[in-house]
């Protein structure tokens, strides 16, 4: 055993070339993988390893409304009372109704410690803890949550108030909730697996949600979970609340046109479930799985390729070996060790690699990836995932050393690969190689081009040169400041040109109501999103008016603004001849004042929608400052720093945070952003990998064909001549494969396009200027060992034949 390693180093050491190459290629490929893997393995671990998960389900809203049925993470406040005292068969009824403190300290330490705005906070009952496999670390588990003052937490929270003190020791101790003291009663150990149950901290619920009588609101703070004793009781379950739910809303939502029900996710599909929080989409797993798989492919064929490449120079090697009487058994054991030993580098080098990806994609890695490392699935997965490399490496060359016979070691043609047709099978891993590459940069091309047009094509209105601040909630932080008052203070400074409260145009912030008209037929409804602003946010964000006039401070109570597509949806034939028209709105008869050319409120996913704008003075509708500055950039710093010195006059407990407008807008696009950013370093990675196989290759061509290079040099070829004659074969290749490439892009970007309302349309450019780059690239990977190929003597290449 020791011999033959000593021989496979000796081996990768003679062809140090290609063993870089094969251990480089290899590890990009598994560092790709390995990060993959551990995404996977996260995500598809959510809840699976929760006690008695198919009997737990999530209580969820849905609303009806003209045959469309939208769902709703969240419930009216009453249910969960409801469900506990008329259902003998719901075992356990957990509600996790969300809580917000402003402020939480602890007085207890020397020096006082302060958390604002804390997540992961819940009001709840003791039967959370009979669901959920929480393992106590301290506190007394029987009678917990009856009183309205004690908090649970979890080790984690329990370490970060009372850093430094003994779990068992912080029992009893006292944590400030703004103006309230809790008790600490009990602390438990974090889940060691994934789970849809986050919270952190946990108190008994309000009395005033759990004795709730109103069922028209539901709420996505509120959230239910139930444990039943059987499944086939379910549909029963869901059938009562129904009625219970259709019982205290019809008189309410009947006159809106709709209608609530009450449906359940079990728990083990809740991760992926699309409305629900903190999931995410089983087919962007399936994506990064094939993502995955195809690197890992180029890689191997990457190796496939320099192995069988080498097959004619070590053929000498492999007869000699057979002529001494070694098997064909252990010359295939070697050729797996060697690959073996190959694919351990390449292991061993992947995991700096792995942590330079994650430096790269943080921003895009689920945040919690690094609480659950799963060391011994990792060992499993590369371990796998070694053995699984070397045989497919490994497969192939095994194969054609197993062709030679000893008698044809001198002619070693019939060596070079089995084929199909015309074509070798080690052309076709090269067209597959670069068929992937290509469809990687098509995609990269285009999904630049979408974002691009997404971001720079006309919203409707004015977004540059336009700051946003939001004014402080907490009370301490002076929030009752009337915010009319610091906006009339900015007027005054220089380098400002306009200053306006209220909503902006688009954001993901989503309020809406229904606007009703008579008509000729009866009462036309239009599901509008509302915005409230003040008198001057036409003027700052410079909306095209197409009839009437802008909302001003008289129209609070009885003005309104249309955009043109809640016209059109209200039947009128023009904005003209909307204008005076009464509308109803939130109960209350509105004359429409003016009428906006459409605007963008959305990313471009989604279309234009109807919007209603309404004049407000209220501070909790005006929550929002925009601020247009002039056009000269340079006079910008001196200008926030005046702003800066007002906000520290009226709100001087509040950190002064401001953004610019058009860096928001993007932000609408960081899904898109995201996957632009992850494709684009995978078309690298591919890219990278099939270069790197292309430079082994051609370096093995010049070798084989170096007498045939040196006559023709004697004979006059130039040395664009011999560099034709060394990239020509691979061009072609390449060629064949962006051929093969570009329809399938079409397809799929066509595809992708599809989730825009708004998009570019494919143009051949789109196609054509990624095969010219990928060529190029080829081509001057090529280049350097062609170039020396055609420039060295050939009387040193023909005196060594």
């Amino acid at each position: 055993m020791m011999s033959n390693l000593t021989l496979i180093f000796r081996q990768l050491w003679r062809n140090r070339l290609f063993t870089f190459l094969n251990v480089i290629g290899l590890a990009i490929g598994i560092s790709a993988c390995w990060l993959i893997f551990r995404i996977i393995n996260y995500e598809f671990s959510f809840d699976q390893h929760h006690p008695n998960r198919e009997l737990i389900y999530k209580v969820h809203s849905s609303y009806e409304e003209k045959d469309k049925l939208d769902h709703f993470d969240g419930i009216p406040a009453p249910l969960p009372a409801y469900i506990k005292g008329n259902f003998a068969n719901v075992e356990l009824t957990v509600p996790v109704f969300k809580q917000y403190f402003e402020r939480i300290s602890n007085t207890n330490q020397k020096q006082k410690i302060e958390f604002e705005d804390q997540p992961e906070i819940i009001g709840t009952t003791e039967d959370y803890f009979k669901m959920t496999p929480y393992v106590w670390l301290a506190g007394n588990q029987k009678n917990i949550l009856t009183n309205n003052h004690e908090v649970i937490l979890t080790e984690s929270r329990a370490k970060l108030y009372f850093p430094g003190t003994p779990i068992h020791q912080i029992i009893g101790k006292t944590l400030s909730y703004d103006s309230t003291l809790y008790s600490v009663s009990g602390v438990v150990k974090d889940l060691a697996h994934p789970s849809s149950f986050l919270a952190k901290e946990f108190i008994k619920i309000p009395e005033k949600e759990w004795n709730s009588s109103n069922w028209n609101n539901s709420n996505s703070n509120w959230q239910l979970f139930i444990k039943v004793k059987s499944s086939a009781s379910l549909a029963n379950l869901i059938k009562e609340t129904n009625k219970k739910a259709y019982e205290m809303t019809h008189a309410e939502f009947d006159k809106f046109g709709f209608k609530m029900h009450l449906n359940t996710v079990p728990l083990k599909d809740l991760h992926f479930t699309s409305f629900a929080q903190n999931n995410v989409d089983k087919k962007i797993m399936f994506g990064l799985i094939g993502i995955g798989l195809f690197l890992l492919l180029l890689a191997c064929v990457n190796y496939i390729n320099l192995a069988t490449a080498q097959i004619p120079q070590r053929a000498k090697e492999i007869g000699i070996r057979k002529t001494l009487g070694e098997s064909q058994k252990r010359i295939t054991k070697s050729f797996l060790l060697e690959t073996l030993c190959i694919t351990t580098f390449s292991v061993l080098l992947s995991w700096p690699l792995l942590i330079l990806i994650q430096t790269i994609l943080a921003s895009y890695i689920p945040d919690q990836l690094n609480l659950y490392p799963d060391p011994w699935g990792v060992f499993f997965f590369l371990a796998a995932l070694t053995i699984l490399i070397t045989l497919i490496s490994s497969g192939y060359p095994i194969l054609l050393t197993n062709k030679i016979k000893i008698v044809e070691v001198i002619k070693i043609s019939n060596t070079q690969g089995t084929k199909f047709g015309n074509l070798s099978f080690r052309k076709m891993l090269i067209i597959f190689q670069f068929l992937i590459a290509q469809l990687f940069v098509i995609s990269t091309c285009i999904i630049g081009l979408q974002l691009k047009h997404s971001l720079q094509s006309n919203p409707g209105f004015d977004k540059d040169a336009i700051i946003t601040i939001n004014f402080p909630s907490k009370s301490y932080q002076d929030s009752k400041v009337d915010p009319f008052v610091f906006k009339q203070a900015l007027r005054n400074i220089t380098g400002i040109e306009q200053v306006s409260l209220g909503h902006l145009p688009m954001s993901n912030d989503h309020w809406g109501n229904a606007l009703f008209v008579k008509s000729d037929t009866g009462q036309v409804q239009a599901d509008v999103q509302m915005k409230f602003v003040d008198q001057d946010n036409f003027k700052l964000y410079n909306f095209k008016m197409l009839a009437g006039r802008p909302l001003q401070l008289a129209d609070t109570s009885t003005g309104i603004a249309l955009n043109l597509a809640a016209v059109q949806k209200l039947g009128f034939k023009s904005a003209a001849d909307a204008v005076g028209s009464f509308v109803t709105f939130t109960d209350r008869q509105r004359q429409i004042v003016g009428v906006t050319d459409n605007f963008h409120t959305k990313n471009h996913h989604v279309s234009i929608q109807p919007v209603v704008m309404l004049s407000s003075v209220k501070k909790w509708e005006l929550n929002r400052l925009s601020v247009k500055l002039n056009n000269n950039s340079a006079t910008w710093p001196e200008t926030l720093k005046h702003i800066e010195k007002e906000w520290k006059k009226y709100y001087p407990k509040a950190p002064f945070k401001y953004d610019f407008y058009d860096q928001q807008i993007k932000e609408l696009y960081s899904s898109d952003l995201k996957f632009s950013k992850i494709i684009n370093l995978f078309t690298s990675t591919t890219i990278l990998i099939s270069c790197l196989g292309l430079i082994g290759l051609v370096t093995i061509t010049t070798a084989q064909r170096t007498k045939e290079i040196g006559i023709r040099k004697v004979l006059g070829s130039t040395v664009l001549g011999i560099i034709g004659l060394l990239s020509k074969d691979y061009i072609k290749l390449i060629l064949v494969s962006i051929l093969i490439a570009t329809p399938i892009a079409w397809w799929a970007m066509h595809k992708w396009l599809d989730d825009f309302a708004y998009k570019i349309d494919l143009s051949w450019w789109m196609f054509m200027i990624p095969a010219v780059a990928t060529l190029f690239i080829a081509f001057f990977t090529m280049s350097y060992q062609s170039i020396k190929a055609a420039r060295a003597n050939p009387v040193n290449s023909l005196r060594d034949e």
